[in-house]
């Protein structure tokens, strides 16, 4: 049989070697006790012969380079020790025939059994010329029939253990291939699995239930400064509890806190990583069941949130650089206005003029000063709540764009209503309001109709804005209160936009508790519709 990790024809010599020297040195041992016990008789030139033959054939045995030799060659050895078993045998008292048990089983632990019936043809052949040359009887013939009964039954015996043997070594190396391509497939996975996670910017670290990293992607080796072949070596990051505040003890850091099982969901810690610089890290962690040998473990999880709040920063930076640089001109706009608004000769047209110059800078001045005192990091909402006329808020925003919606070719028109009193911030309110009607009036083109609608139900005051404009598609009404976002017909146009009216718009209508939507098909034209809470409405809502 071949040894597990042998080359065949290396297997196959000491194989041959195996059972040749077995027998060789079993003749040569018995060679020995016969010449060392002078009462033993036997045939010494028979005998003598088939010790010679058995030791040749051994020797050649030894020195024939089997690799080069093709199988069916190799019967020929057993062959050989059967004819000299045989002379050893002949006219003998010894019973030496019984060394026919060796090239029997050699033939058929691997031979078929044509072979095997040979092999036993030849020591039958063996036998009656040994009774022939020996006269014998009927006890002769017994011996014959004897020792061909028991060499077939070694002979099946080794032969079907034989076979049972190679099926079950075939069965196994099916088994150990179809073992090798599961481990394969196993591999690929699991390679594939980590080349997903080192691809992702969210670094990543398993961690087992004794408080070991069992695995961590490359963002988490990066980020805390760790060998990626050797994750038990302690990183080079340190982790802080504000920005530049005081270091987390060892039981408050991220990794201390997956360890114990605890269920984080995005806590921010401050890193001061190996590069020099500070990140702001969202943590969570998430619970993982054990599988196979393995107990439950904790996926901890860490976004970088360093870009975002720089940028939320840079952006408030901006607003509020803006808002105090319009001050000043704006300032300087209302001083002129009331200058000119205090003369007596000015016609009334002009005044008129003036009055809504006047009251759009009071709105900006406003708009800036909020900016200027809002907190950072506080969310949009209404800072008063006053009663109001929303009828009279729509007629303003109307009154202020229609000089405009004019010089565009565009017929803005709002029926009159009656009074539709409301609790709010009415400042806030005319933004939106604005936002929805400039933009109504924008994007309409020439010899297009701007409608502007209000109306009272039982519950809610509703202002509804419809324009015959170029429309939008259904993905950009999707997406239209997404900041910065303009739709495709809008950028296809010269009319210049920041994208931020209709997410402003919301956010107001929202912290008024009420509710925008919008219409649109391409080329169809757009319809806005607000709907806000009446006074007593909204707490219900």
């Amino acid at each position: 049989m071949r040894a597990p990790g042998l080359p065949r024809s290396d297997a196959r010599t000491r194989s041959i070697w195996l059972w040749q020297v077995a027998l060789a040195a079993s003749v040569v041992l018995v060679t020995i006790v016969v010449v060392a016990v002078p009462s033993i008789m036997f045939a010494d030139t028979a005998y003598w012969a088939g010790v010679l033959l058995i030791v040749a054939t051994t020797i050649a045995a030894l020195f024939t380079p089997w690799t080069r030799i093709g199988t069916r060659w190799v019967v020929l050895v057993p062959f050989m020790d059967i004819v000299g078993i045989g002379l050893l045998a002949l006219n003998s008292e010894l019973r030496l025939g019984y060394l026919w048990v060796f090239p029997i089983a050699w033939i058929a632990t691997f031979y078929r059994l044509k072979w095997l019936i040979g092999a036993l043809a030849a020591v039958t052949a063996l036998l009656i010329l040994d009774s022939v040359a020996t006269a014998g009887g009927p006890l002769n013939t017994l011996r014959l029939v004897i020792v061909l009964l028991c060499l077939s039954f070694i002979g099946m015996t080794f032969h079907v253990a034989a076979q049972q043997t190679g099926a079950f070594r075939r069965l196994l190396s099916r088994q150990a291939s179809r073992l090798g391509l599961a481990l394969e497939r196993v591999e690929m996975q699991r390679q594939r699995a980590t080349e997903t996670l080192d691809g992702l910017d969210i670094a990543v670290a398993r961690i087992s239930d004794h408080g070991e990293m069992v695995a961590a992607n490359r963002a988490y080796a990066e980020l805390y400064g760790l060998d990626p072949d050797d994750l038990t070596r302690p990183g080079r990051a340190v982790e802080y509890t504000t920005l530049r505040g005081e270091p987390l003890d060892a039981e408050s850091r991220p990794l201390a806190r997956a360890a114990r099982g605890e269920r984080i969901d995005e806590e921010r810690v401050w890193l001061f990583d190996v590069e020099g610089r500070w990140r702001a890290l969202d943590v969570s962690t998430r619970a993982l069941s054990g599988a196979n040998d393995e107990g439950p473990s904790t996926l901890l999880v860490l976004r970088d949130m360093t870009a975002l709040l720089e940028a939320k920063r840079e952006r408030e930076s901006l607003a509020l650089t803006v808002s105090h640089e319009l001050r000043n001109p704006i300032t300087a706009v209302l001083g002129h206005t009331d200058l000119l608004l205090e003369r007596t000769d000015l016609p009334a047209d002009a005044r008129r003029n003036l009055a809504e110059i006047e009251a759009a800078s009071e709105r900006v001045l406003r708009l800036a000063s909020t900016v200027l005192q809002k907190r950072p990091g506080a969310q949009e909402r209404a800072d008063a709540h006053a009663e109001f006329d929303a009828a009279a808020v729509v007629e303003a925003s109307v009154t202020s764009f229609r000089p405009t919606a004019t010089a565009r070719g565009v017929e803005l028109s709002a029926p009159d209503t009656n009074p539709l009193p409301l609790v709010g911030d009415a400042f806030r309110l005319r933004q939106a309001i604005d936002n929805v009607v400039g933009n109504a009036v924008k994007y309409t083109p020439a010899s297009g109709t701007v409608l502007v609608r209000t109306s009272r139900s039982a519950d809610a005051v509703r202002i509804e804005v419809a324009d015959t404009g170029v429309g939008m598609s259904r993905e950009d009404v999707d997406t239209m209160f997404e900041p910065y976002h303009r739709s495709a017909t809008a950028r296809a146009s010269s009319v210049p936009g920041t994208g931020l009216g209709m997410g402003i718009a919301r956010q107001i209508v929202e912290a008024h508790s009420g509710t925008i939507s919008v219409q649109s098909g391409l080329g169809r034209g757009t319809t806005v519709a607000i709907s806000i809470p009446l006074p007593g409405r909204a707490a219900e809502l």
